[in-house]
């Protein structure tokens, strides 16, 4: 699945957002004739599944028709949104979107009027039968989940992907430092534990460094959260311009044009192969001594290290990446 960034305009301001600083740099939205243009490579590639995400992809004013056009070529639409968006497109998506990915903040983050609004869609999409997931991303600000649990037996949510928050290109926005994980992971170990007695399975969103656990707390998570790994993968974020990035908060780890690529695994080569060295690079001795590094953990985020100033990359002459030390 990849992710399309049809606009990078919010209605909110998250404090732990890694994608609201790129509107400067992507101020237009995705456009009809860039989305018929990814349309067909997505059919040629023959994807399975593509995701619509921002910024607030409801903000857009041709998402209902970029989804409903996708799931008529076969290919499954995803929407992550917050939930902010006119209830009458519940109704018009709910048929066509397989997964309504919501993020649900904690209830101080918003006004009496956006608690309501949220309230509405989540009740309709849940009333409609389609399928409806939280996100919850852990912040230093905002690490509460109890009104999680209560909003999933309300609204008959089952599954939550979650994650700790990352650091924007320019870890400007409020983000975990490698130094943080090793706390913060085992509030979230009693996160997943929570959600699983109550019969909510979990997915971590990214990859954690794998010493930051207790063995039996890494052995719990391996068993009973999705995609719990030590090492992460490209996600092929496609921005409004057709271009494509590693993910985010590695978006300087790039292609110009994503349709330029036969398929999509061609673009995850592609990507694993620029940021082999970088996994590699300048990561503490521990880690180079680990039996699991490189097999199963690759040292932390690779985005954290660099925020932190353990790994930088810069392009060199030939417009790939070197590695430097900061």
């Amino acid at each position: 699945m990849i992710n399309i960034f049809v606009t990078y305009r919010c209605n909110l301001a998250c404090s732990y957002c890694f994608a609201r600083e790129l509107h400067a740099e992507y101020p237009e939205d995705l456009t009809e004739a860039g989305f018929d243009r990814l349309l067909e490579w997505m059919e040629r590639a023959q994807l399975p599944a593509a995701a619509f995400i921002g910024g607030e992809p409801t903000l857009h004013p041709l998402l209902a028709y970029m989804i409903e056009r996708t799931a008529e070529a076969g290919i499954s639409p995803v929407l992550f949104t917050n939930g902010l968006f006119p209830s009458e497109l519940a109704d018009r998506l709910a048929p066509v979107v397989s997964n309504f990915v919501v993020n649900c903040n904690e209830p101080s983050m918003y006004t009496e009027k956006q608690a309501a609004l949220l309230d509405a869609n989540l009740s309709r999409i849940a009333a409609s039968g389609a399928r409806l997931t939280f996100s919850k991303n852990f912040s230093s600000r905002y690490c509460e989940y109890d009104y999680l649990l209560e909003a999933c037996a309300k609204y008959g949510v089952q599954s939550v992907r979650y994650d700790i928050s990352r650091p924007s290109i320019s870890a400007g926005n409020d983000h975990f430092t490698n130094d943080d994980t090793r706390r913060i992971i085992s509030h979230i170990v009693r996160f997943v534990k929570a959600c699983e007695e109550r019969g909510v399975r979990t997915g971590l969103d990214c990859s954690v460094r794998l010493c930051d656990l207790r063995i039996e707390d890494r052995n719990y998570l391996e068993r009973v959260s999705m995609k719990f790994s030590g090492v992460c993968h490209p996600s092929i974020d496609v921005h409004p311009d057709l271009s494509a990035s590693y993910c985010l908060p590695m978006r300087d780890i790039s292609v110009p044009d994503v349709t330029a690529f036969p398929n999509q695994d061609a673009v995850m080569w592609h990507f694993a192969e620029r940021v082999r060295p970088i996994r590699k690079a300048n990561v503490s001795t521990d880690c180079l001594e680990c039996r699991d590094f490189m097999r199963r953990c690759q040292g932390g985020c690779m985005a954290l290290r660099r925020a932190s100033g353990l790994a930088c990359c810069e392009p060199d002459s030939d417009g790939q990446e070197k590695e430097t030390e900061e």
